[in-house]
């Protein structure tokens, strides 16, 4: 699990090349939201909040778009990942 500084640090040092989006319904009760999961094989891991140490949840796609920006990430087209 990495914090937004820790994820603009391993980016800064090529160890991030790769993101996801990932989107669950706010209808459910659940946590719910935009979250993203970057790396990819073992060393993969949500962004997490710094303060409790969970997932970072967005509310919108437009705030975790930024946050990916903030990181270092160019983020210029965005897929569906499917029905």
């Amino acid at each position: 699990m990495a914090t937004m500084a820790q994820a603009k640090r391993d980016f800064d040092l090529g160890y991030l090349d790769r993101f996801e989006l990932k989107g669950w319904d706010l209808t459910t009760g659940k946590r719910g939201g935009w979250f993203i999961w970057l790396g990819r094989g073992n060393v993969a891991s949500w962004l997490i909040d710094a303060r409790d140490h969970e997932a970072r949840q967005f509310k919108s796609l437009d705030s975790a778009v930024a946050a990916l920006e903030q990181i270092g990430f160019k983020v210029d087209v965005l897929f569906s990942g499917g029905v």
